[in-house]
Formats: C-alpha cells, sequence, structure tokens
C-alpha cells in the first residue's frame, strides 16, 4: 500500500511521484511556517502550499533546494526506488533544469579539455542515443564525461558511473581517468619492513577499515552537504568489553577473524603499532542496549600509518577501491549473493550491505544504495518467502569489473563467477556511441 500521495512525475521513460505529505511532514517536524521553506527555496508562500495540496510538484531546481534545505535524499520525497536513477535524474536532482546549463558547466571542467560538449549532446547522452564526436568514442573518453559530470553534480564517480551504466547499458562501462602512482619514500618501507607478520596483518586491517570509512564519509557528505570532522569518524571500534553474543563482532575483529587472528583488543600488537605511532588507541565507554554500560577500545589510523600501509601493500592512493569499484566488504558480499543465486537466493544479508547494496532501503539514509542487489520471489514463484538476488546493475557491476577485482582483492573467491552471469548483462565489447 502505498504510504503517501503521489503526484506523477513525468520521468526518463517511466512515472515517478513527488510526495506531498512529506514534504508537509517534513516542514511541521521541523516546526517551519510555509514562509520559511518559501524563502529557502525562492518561491512564494502559496506555491509550497500547492505542493503540500498535490496541485503542483517541484520543477528540478526547486527539488534539488528542498533535499538541500531539508538535508535528506531525492528518494524521501519522490517515489523512485534506490538503485534506479539515470543520468537525467542525476541533472535534474543537481539542480539543472536546463542540459544547455549544465553542459556549459561540464565544458569548463579541466578534464574535458579537447573534447567538444554541448546539451544537445547531453540529451542524447541521457536518452540512450548515439553521441557524435569525441565524448563517448571511446570508454577513456566517456570516463573523462563521466568524472566531469560528478565535479559539476557534486556527487562521487561511481554514482555517476552506476547512473551512466543504467541509462547506456548497452556500451562499455566509462573507464575513469587516475592519477599515476606516487613514488613511496624508503623509510615508509623500512618502517613496514620492521613490523613482524601479526603486526603486518593488524595495520592492513586498520588500513582498509579506515579506507572504507572514508569512502562512506565521502558519499554522506555528497548526500547530506554536512561535513564531520575527521576526528569524529576515523575512530573506529576494536573491542566492546562485553560477550559476543550481546555486542557481535566489530568490522575490525572481523578483518582479523579472516587472518585467523582473534583478538579481544587487548593485544600486544596494537600496543606496538600505537608506539611507532602509525595508529592512535582510545579506550572509553559506551552504553549498549542488554550490557550496559561496558569498556570501548578504539583505533585511529595515523597520516603515517597510512602511507606506511599503502607503501607495505603496494597501494596507490588511487588504488584503494578506486572508482566505480567497492571495498572489499562489499564486494565480497555481492560475490556471495551472487552464487547464493543459483540456489535460491542468499537469506542472510545482515548489517550495512543491505545499506549500501540494495535497492530498497528506508527513507533519509545518509549514504547512498548502489542498486546491486534486490529482495525478491525465486524466478518463476508466485507465493513463499524472498531472497536476495543481484539485479540487473548488480550483475552489470560484476560483468564490468570482475578481472579489475580479481586483482584488487585476490583473496575473495570468485572462481566460475564469470559463468553466472545472464548473458543479457555481460560487458559488450566494442563501443556504442560514435
Amino acid at each position: 500500500m502505498e504510504l503517501f500521495h503521489a503526484v506523477p512525475w513525468s520521468g526518463m521513460g517511466r512515472e515517478e511521484s513527488f510526495k506531498p505529505e512529506v514534504l508537509r511532514q517534513l516542514r511541521k517536524l521541523g516546526g517551519l511556517s510555509r514562509r520559511a521553506v518559501a524563502d529557502a527555496v525562492g518561491v512564494t508562500q502559496r506555491t509550497v502550499a500547492y505542493w503540500e495540496s498535490g496541485q503542483r510538484k517541484p520543477e528540478a531546481r526547486q527539488l534539488h533546494a528542498l533535499v538541500s534545505f531539508f538535508k535528506v535524499d531525492v528518494h524521501y520525497l519522490t517515489s523512485r526506488p534506490r538503485g534506479s536513477t539515470t543520468l537525467r535524474d542525476l541533472r535534474r536532482e543537481a539542480g539543472f533544469s536546463s542540459a544547455d546549463h549544465a553542459a556549459q558547466a561540464v565544458s569548463g571542467r579541466k578534464v574535458m579539455r579537447g573534447i567538444s560538449f554541448d546539451g544537445t549532446k547531453l540529451l542524447r547522452l541521457e536518452r540512450d542515443l548515439p553521441v557524435r564526436g569525441t565524448a563517448c568514442s571511446t570508454p577513456e573518453h566517456a570516463g573523462r564525461l563521466a568524472k566531469a559530470l560528478a565535479l559539476v553534480y557534486k556527487l562521487p564517480e561511481h554514482v555517476v558511473v552506476d547512473a551512466w551504466r543504467r541509462t547506456r547499458p548497452d556500451e562499455p562501462a566509462p573507464v575513469l581517468p587516475r592519477p599515476g602512482p606516487r613514488p613511496e619514500r624508503p623509510s615508509l618501507m623500512e618502517t613496514w619492513n620492521g613490523l613482524n607478520d601479526r603486526q603486518r596483518i593488524y595495520l592492513e586491517a586498520c588500513f582498509l577499515q579506515d579506507t572504507e570509512e572514508q569512502q562512506a564519509e565521502r558519499e554522506r557528505h555528497a548526500h547530506t552537504g554536512q561535513r564531520r570532522p575527521a576526528a569524529e569518524w576515523r575512530k573506529m571500534t576494536l573491542a566492546l568489553y562485553a560477550p559476543p553474543e550481546i555486542t557481535g563482532y566489530s568490522r575490525l575483529q572481523e578483518r582479523l577473524r579472516d587472518h585467523g587472528v582473534h583478538d579481544p583488543g587487548t593485544g600486544p600488537s596494537i600496543a606496538a603499532l600505537n608506539r611507532r605511532g602509525l595508529i592512535t588507541v582510545h579506550h572509553d565507554t559506551v552504553t549498549i542496549p542488554g550490557a550496559g554500560l561496558i569498556k570501548r577500545t578504539r583505533v585511529e589510523m595515523t597520516k603515517r600509518g597510512r602511507a606506511v600501509a599503502r607503501a607495505g601493500l603496494g597501494v596507490s592512493r588511487s588504488q584503494s577501491a578506486p572508482a566505480p569499484m567497492m571495498s572489499v566488504w562489499l564486494w565480497r558480499t555481492l560475490v556471495r549473493v551472487a552464487y547464493a543465486s543459483q540456489h535460491g537466493g542468499d537469506y542472510d544479508l545482515v548489517g550495512r550491505a543491505r545499506l549500501h547494496l540494495t535497492v530498497k532501503t528506508g527513507p533519509g539514509q545518509e549514504a547512498p544504495s548502489r542498486g546491486y542487489l534486490e529482495h525478491r520471489l525465486p524466478d518463476g514463484a508466485t507465493w513463499g518467502r524472498h531472497a536476495w538476488y543481484p539485479s540487473a546493475s548488480g550483475w552489470r557491476h560484476i560483468a564490468d569489473y570482475l578481472s579489475q577485482y580479481r586483482e584488487l582483492y585476490p583473496t575473495v573467491p570468485t572462481d566460475g563467477l564469470e559463468d553466472l552471469i545472464p548473458p543479457q548483462y555481460r560487458t559488450p565489447t566494442v563501443s556504442g556511441g560514435s
């Protein structure tokens, strides 16, 4: 049953809806008058009243202003499912009603030097029509255009690439330009070589978790406009001193357990990394339902610690989960569900993976879903238990980047995965936008 009254909104080959009751609820929950909303968006009080009654709907720039003002994402105010955004949607959500204005801003970016682009080409790009010239002639040129769109729309690059693949599914994925690796200082390798095997495992786990947290914070900032101090989000929970059946294991403990290290958070390896200035250890208390006030250990990577980890692991700044690829734990989840799809689906998708990967998630979440997994009945079934399966976007992502993931995360088993990809989602071998 539809929870909110919906005003039809014509989109790219589909009907979307604006939810007037949601706007009214947001305004009242914030204790705001219609005048306050009108002044923030740049319209009249009467226009806000029309929106709330369902008589009219906001234009693209007005919707963008509403989203920014209330600090929610567009899925909260419209009926569009997460993970279904197209290139046209991204332009409208960025506040560009005119393709000409958006194309002009894109053309001015340094990455577009030598590539001719205008509003007509942008519209053809959004409509899955051939684009003349060099803008889409190769995956590399398309990648430069995708990067420029991300800069103009103020979005993570992977959001644009995902929308591109939904809009133009019969073309190869854009290849984003990447900066060259920076030479590492010899002293960094000397520090890495001075660590024992166990200390390296700890440093690698902290580095991967720090990279994951950084990416999540970038996405949160891109979609909320709010920037938090690094001191808030860089502190990563290592251990909660309570029975694991109550608190579970932290992400860091899970990473360590993958390497056969079962650490309650008091081991000498963490202390050694702290003494060397590679991490900082914090001790405090936190209230956990069912456990009360318990002690907690958190760790924070130092700038030098990140540099030593990159040097020792052979990871340049541009190689740590480059856009539009995912962190290792999200990739492992997607692979697991892909394998399970051959045996009735996956029923055990818990934690933050649901927020980051699934098509339908709750409104107002800070991080966007990529729409790679969907919750549905097995193929051919008309009733029964729903399970998780890769969506069309999920299968395309696997097909596009399987070989790169194998190189980036060799410990994630992917044997035979290419044979599971449905034929219609396999990566094209020729470009379709000349």
